[in-house]
């Protein structure tokens, strides 16, 4: 009976975790898939618990994987949550460089000197936002969220792209790490 409550408690946390991911990241494909795949596996394994009710079909071995199976589809509705956190960090990130103009973005751009984080405008089709933030990374030591433009970029964003790399490209030549320590 004690892994029965312990299934359905975690059967609860599934279906708040894919809940979350579902409002939150639904809108990648492979991640919508994977989800509708724990929740057809959340279903099953609810009516899995519910016919062990019946004292016929108790058996210790099928709880134990059922439990097994269970910690899994949690565990990787946890990993999805991550991303979802991710996700939801880097879109609240962009929106402090949404509509504006050059002076607001330099405004913005002396902040992120503050805070060691900048933001790199992109363009073009796939931006690829994982090397871009590798590469600046490795050659000036300075974490950069990546900002896909499209391939219609907005003249606007170069301002602060260049007063970036004017930034970085001094405090290498002066030796000085952008990350202090």
């Amino acid at each position: 009976m004690k892994k029965s409550i312990i299934i359905i408690i975690l059967l609860f946390a599934g279906v708040a975790l894919l809940f979350f991911n579902r409002m939150n990241i639904d809108y990648f494909d492979s991640y919508s898939l994977i989800m509708d795949i724990q929740l057809i596996a959340l279903t099953i394994i609810l009516i899995s618990i519910l016919l062990t009710l019946i004292p016929k079909l108790r058996n210790p071995i099928f709880l134990k994987t059922l439990l097994t199976i269970t910690i899994l589809l949690i565990s990787s509705e946890l990993i999805l949550s991550y991303k979802s956190l991710q996700e939801l960090n880097r879109t609240d990130f962009i929106k402090n460089y949404n509509d504006k103009n050059c002076d607001k973005l330099l405004e913005r751009f002396e902040f992120d000197k503050t805070q060691k984080k900048f933001a790199y405008f992109a363009y073009g089709f796939g931006v690829d936002s994982e090397s871009i933030k590798l590469e600046f990374k490795k050659k000036y030591n300075a974490d950069v969220v990546a900002i896909g433009q499209g391939c219609m970029g907005n003249g606007k964003n170069h301002c602060y792209n260049i007063a970036l790399m004017d930034f970085l490209e001094s405090e290498k030549t002066n030796g000085n790490n952008v990350y202090k320590k």
